[in-house]
Parts: C-alpha cells; sequence; structure tokens
C-alpha cells in the first residue's frame, strides 16, 4: 500500500513539472527552444518561419542527419548559446533551409521571407564529406559522402528550374566554424563541405563570423534563377577564416558585390567572383581593407564588370599554403605561379589601387616559387580591359605586373 502511495505521488509531482515540448510544426503557435533535443530541433525551425516569429536555440546537438526545414515566413533564429556537432554519420547538409515550388502551408505563397542567423558553434569535423569538393582525390579514404552537398548552413532561396523565390534579406552573423579534427590540419582533411551556402537572397549580408578549417568555401553566395536573375546586393565583412580551398566567393553572376575588412590565412583562393555558366556576368565589385596571408590566388575576379580592388594587403605570397611543400601553385586552375590579384575576362571601368602586394623573405622559397602581383588575363572569350592600377606597393615578387 505505501509503495502505491509513492507511486502517486511522483507521478502526481510530473504533471506539475514546466517542461517545454515542441509540438510537431503547425502555422500558429509561438516557437519553442528545443534545448539540446535534437529530436526537436527540426520541429522548432519549421515552427519559427511557419509563423515568423523569433526562436532562441541554446544546448548541444549531435546531428547525425539532414535537418531539413521549408522556408515559409521569416526566420529569425539567435543560437547564441548552441553547439552543433556533426556526427560520424552525417552523409549531407546539417541544416537545409528551402524554397519548395508553390507550397502555400501556412498561407505563405507568393510571400517573400527574410533570414537571420545570429551566432552557435558548428563543428563538421566528423562529417563525410561531399561528392563534389575541390580536388576529391584528397579526400581520405573512407570519408567519401554520397551527397552533392555537405554545409553547415544551408539556404537556398529559388527553385530554380520554375524561378518561384522566396528569398528576400538574408544575414549571418557571430558563428562559429570549425571543419577539421585539429588546428593545423590543412583544408582537404575537412569534413563536410562550404560552411555556409545560399543562393537567390535580393540582398545577403555575411559579417563577424570565424571559420576554421573549411573542404570547400567558407562562404560560397550564388544567384539563382534560370538566369541568375535573382541574388544581388552581397556584402561580406568583417570576418576570419584560416584553412580553406575558398574563403569568400560569389557566383553565377551576382550583381553589387562588396567584400570588405575580412582577414585571411592559409586558404587555396581568397576573395573570388567565379564564372559557372559562361556569359553570366558579375557587375559593380568592390573589394576592399581585406587581409590575406598565405594564398596561391589572392583575389581572383572572373568575368566580371566594374571593378574596385582597392586598400588590400596580400602578405607571404609564395609561402606554404594547405601543407604543400612544392614551389608550383598547385592549387592554382590558371598558372603554376602565387597570384595576388588576379582580373580574368574582367571589363568596364576598374580600378585596382592602394594595395600591398608582398612575397616571402628569408626563406629557399623566396628564389624556388614564382609569385606575380597583379595579373590579368582572356576568359570565356572575353579580354581583359578598362584597368587602371596606381598606387600599388610590391616587394619580393617575381613580377609586379602580368598581361597573360
Amino acid at each position: 500500500m505505501i509503495k502505491n502511495i509513492k507511486k502517486k505521488i511522483c507521478l502526481s509531482t510530473l504533471g506539475f513539472l514546466a517542461i517545454p515540448v515542441v509540438n510537431a510544426a503547425n502555422c500558429t503557435s509561438t516557437p519553442v527552444n528545443p534545448n539540446g533535443n535534437v529530436s526537436q530541433l527540426k520541429d522548432a525551425l519549421q515552427q519559427a518561419t511557419n509563423t515568423g516569429l523569433p526562436l532562441t536555440i541554446t544546448g548541444t546537438y549531435y546531428i547525425s542527419s539532414d535537418i531539413k526545414v521549408t522556408l515559409r515566413k521569416d526566420l529569425v533564429v539567435d543560437a547564441t548559446g548552441a553547439n552543433f556537432i556533426a556526427t560520424s554519420s552525417l552523409d549531407g547538409d546539417m541544416f537545409s533551409f528551402d524554397t519548395v515550388n508553390g507550397d502555400n502551408v501556412c498561407n505563405n505563397e507568393n510571400a517573400l521571407a527574410d533570414f537571420h542567423w545570429d551566432g552557435g558553434s558548428f563543428n563538421m569535423a566528423n562529417a563525410y564529406v561531399s561528392k563534389v569538393v575541390p580536388y576529391t582525390q584528397l579526400t581520405p579514404s573512407g570519408r567519401e559522402g554520397t551527397q552533392n552537398t555537405g554545409d553547415a548552413l544551408s539556404i537556398r532561396g529559388v527553385v530554380n528550374s520554375t524561378n518561384y523565390h522566396k528569398l528576400d534579406e538574408l544575414i549571418i552573423e557571430n558563428i562559429t566554424y570549425t571543419g577539421t579534427a585539429s588546428s593545423s590540419d590543412p583544408f582537404y582533411l575537412a569534413g563536410g563541405d562550404s560552411a555556409i551556402l545560399m543562393t537567390g537572397a535580393l540582398k545577403a549580408t555575411i559579417r563577424y563570423n570565424n571559420f576554421y578549417g573549411v573542404r570547400d568555401a567558407a562562404v560560397y553566395l550564388s544567384a539563382g534563377g534560370d538566369s541568375g536573375q535573382f541574388g544581388d546586393h552581397f556584402t561580406i565583412h568583417n570576418n576570419y577564416v584560416e584553412r580553406a580551398f575558398d574563403g569568400f566567393t560569389s557566383k553565377r553572376g551576382a550583381d553589387n558585390i562588396v567584400m570588405r575588412d575580412n582577414d585571411l590565412v592559409d586558404v587555396a583562393v581568397g576573395l573570388s567572383v567565379k564564372s559557372v555558366n559562361q556569359g553570366w556576368q558579375a557587375t559593380n565589385i568592390t573589394i576592399k581593407r581585406n587581409t590575406i596571408d598565405k594564398a596561391m590566388r589572392a583575389i581572383s575576379l572572373e568575368t566580371a564588370n566594374n571593378v574596385t580592388v582597392d586598400d588590400n594587403t596580400i602578405d607571404n605570397l609564395g609561402d606554404v599554403v594547405a601543407n604543400q611543400s612544392s614551389t608550383v601553385a598547385n592549387f592554382n586552375s590558371f598558372s603554376d605561379a602565387f597570384e595576388g590579384i588576379s582580373l580574368i575576362g574582367v571589363q568596364g571601368t576598374n580600378v585596382v589601387s592602394n594595395n600591398s602586394i608582398n612575397g616571402i623573405t628569408g626563406s629557399s622559397r623566396e628564389g624556388a616559387t614564382t609569385t606575380w602581383g597583379i595579373v590579368t588575363r582572356s576568359y570565356e572569350g572575353r579580354s581583359t580591359t578598362g584597368v587602371t592600377k596606381t598606387t600599388n606597393s610590391f616587394y619580393k615578387l617575381d613580377k609586379w605586373s602580368m598581361d597573360l
């Protein structure tokens, strides 16, 4: 009899405990902090974008499969107190926020949504590596994944095949990303793919983030749509990255790109605008006040128009990158040289000014490597024209300027 009374007291007490529960996502309820419960993480995020109400996430989450969320209304997340850790089972993205063609579950069809993510720590060191990273032959045996993406935060703001567009303004700030098990591992030993991938925002700001060991790009921003018509006004500023293949890159013809006040160390390619689809051109590009230490191609702009590259500092050009002792810049797809500023099929009105480009001293590599300061070359049938170079400084380089 006494045992039965004790049981009843315990059950009764449990009924009064205030334990927050994340219900399956609906269109009206306030999103609830999952507080370390990974099984409730997806519904909490879905609830936040279903309603447009802000969500706070705290706790530590071990993630073994992609957290897939459909973008509906604004998504506002404060993850300042959260840690997201990939397990060795994760094969694909850690978080996917996708636009779904014609989705109207919460009366949201044709309404644009903002995306704002603040804070959190992301660790992809143990994740499988995606199938489409650069130099797949360097992926360690047994870590090859089956998916084409493996990003920590993947936000796709448009359905390219139908041009159904959802993403208005995006802000990602104050996150810390780690992709390698050791702080000395080169990029090709990292798990996953890129840290942040985003397509199709009408305005995007990436700021105050830190990235350590990235298999592809720390930040990969892209225009979207069947002709790149969605994606513009991308600004990347005050970030730090080390040991990445690509530091910060914009692709597929997005216009009005600003990369400023960033610090990059040990990157194959530092700051870039890249051509993916021939004929798609990026216009109005500003690269300003960045510091890049040890790169094979520090600043690289392809098929762009109206470019300003001003007041950047490039140090230790020709030094070892990604533990590659070869004196050839083997991760530079355009030449064997280490290049400071590369203008590749750039036209319009272009200014390269006040940049400091410095080679290495006190090392046998000084005389063994080939280093070029400012390089212009043709690409995809476009010559590079309209370039004014003024008040740049060069030190310990083989060539200050090369026109190829």
